[in-house]
């Protein structure tokens, strides 16, 4: 439903406008005319993260767990986040944002967990923490431009980094596991704006990515909508939804393992631009 969604609102900026009526008026302030734009947001979401953490030693497969349900880590993704975006030209954008999610937990497992190269039991006290961390610097061509509307379509690099580590510290002898996986990805982007008032404007993107490079492999669908109000003529205020889903997959370390993240919720945020 989020997919099909942000596809429609990107179609429908495309084909809003057939004639533009006001191509020899002066454009009007928008996110079509912004050459340099930074974004403040704050995101009230939720997370759902999967992991498993193999032992390569003796080629037992972990126990998938999740790290909300069976490690007590906070199901909420409540953040702030910065994106900046560089026009080039009249129809080149570059867009690059980062975010960081950070949780710990304390929980006993209610059914044994295999994590590497140990089992958690009941009677564990499992201190868990995950990282994640992701920079995403996406390039867009617009084929479509007009003074209501801009529809582009491009290529994103992600750099994804992810981390898990468990440790038990009421057993006669301590243990403690990690599990860490990086690499670099590729998407393909588009992104639309249409702009159907004066101080009005929707905006939709999209991306996704599902490869392997190497002994990793990972898996990125990213999609955002918002609707804007142009204040001023360099200040918007808006709100909008943003929903990321996030695999990586190691195959060749120490140990292997696999996380999956799920991120989604509302947004609102100003937006500076000149």
């Amino acid at each position: 439903m989020t997919k099909t969604l942000f596809s429609c609102s990107l179609l429908f900026a495309a084909g809003a406008v057939l004639a533009d009526p006001q191509a020899s008026k002066p454009w009007p302030a928008s996110p079509i005319t912004d050459h340099f734009a930074i974004r403040g947001g704050w995101m009230q979401g939720s997370v759902d993260t999967v992991g498993r953490v193999d032992d390569p030693a003796t080629d037992v497969a972990g126990t998938e767990f999740s790290a909300e349900k069976d490690f007590n880590q906070s199901d909420g993704a409540h953040q702030l986040r910065v994106e900046m975006m560089f026009r080039l030209r009249d129809r080149g954008r570059v867009r690059v944002d980062m975010w960081d999610l950070s949780r710990r937990g304390t929980a006993s497992p209610t059914t044994p967990i295999t994590y590497g190269a140990n089992t958690f039991l009941a009677p564990d006290a499992v201190d868990s923490q995950t990282d994640w961390r992701q920079i995403d610097v996406t390039w867009t061509y617009s084929f479509l431009r007009a003074s209501r509307y801009e529809l582009g379509a491009g290529i994103g690099v992600h750099l994804v980094q992810a981390e898990a580590q468990a440790r038990v510290a009421n057993r006669p002898t301590p243990i403690r596991e990690e599990f860490s996986g990086a690499g670099p990805f590729a998407t393909v982007a588009l992104d639309g704006t249409w702009r159907f008032a004066r101080r009005w404007s929707l905006s939709a993107r999209a991306q996704y990515f599902n490869l392997t490079v190497g002994s990793v492999s990972g898996m990125l669908g990213d999609y955002h909508g918002d609707i804007q109000y142009r204040w001023r003529r360099n200040v918007a205020f808006g709100v909008g939804y943003q929903s990321t889903q996030v695999q990586i997959e190691v195959s060749d370390s120490n140990p292997n393992g696999r996380m999956r993240m799920s991120i989604a919720g509302p947004e609102a945020f100003v937006r500076a631009s000149f």
